[in-house]
């Protein structure tokens, strides 16, 4: 007759905290993306002119996310903290809700199509946790710039998507 094996309560977490721990290490690495900082990020673009037709965001539990659509290229970026967003071509500051601001810069792009219809909305305002205020600060000259108004100076993040392209900035919490 054989005695049944009693189960250790303990080993059984442990081992499913190791294996929950092992699934997120993978989907991070699948995923592979840049680490949260506070440095300026930039990317080379395909040197063609992009049309930006759509922006996007999106409130997450731990970022807030601000998305830009593009087609018929793949613009340059360059994307960092200041003290101000000031608008190409006038010179004036863009006023944008919360008390930290991230200058988007697309080199290479335009937010109109070729007969000069606007795009999208020039203001977005979705109250999330810290990104407070999207607003386009420019489209001149070959440049579009959005200034990003934030709660407070977190980590961000900028990476690419392809099919559609698109330029993805996540702002920590």
């Amino acid at each position: 007759m054989s005695v049944p094996r009693q189960r250790h309560p303990i080993r059984s977490v442990a081992a499913v905290l190791v294996a929950l721990g092992s699934f997120a290490a993978m989907a991070a690495t699948a995923f592979a993306l840049p680490p949260f900082t506070t440095a300026p990020k930039s990317a080379t673009g395909s040197g063609r002119q992009a049309e930006l037709y759509a922006i996007d965001t999106a409130c997450h539990p731990t970022f807030d996310r601000f998305v830009i659509r593009a087609r018929s290229a793949t613009p340059r970026y360059d994307v960092r903290y200041v003290n101000q967003v000031v608008a190409d071509g006038s010179g004036e500051t863009v006023s944008l809700q919360g008390t930290r601001r991230i200058h988007v810069v697309l080199r290479d792009s335009r937010a109109h199509t070729q007969a000069g219809s606007v795009l999208f909305p020039s203001v977005k305002t979705p109250l999330c946790a810290n990104l407070r205020q999207i607003k386009l600060a420019a489209d001149f000259e070959g440049v579009v710039s959005f200034g990003l108004g934030l709660r407070r100076r977190t980590g961000f993040r900028v990476f690419r998507l392809t099919g559609p392209t698109r330029i993805v900035i996540d702002v920590a919490h």
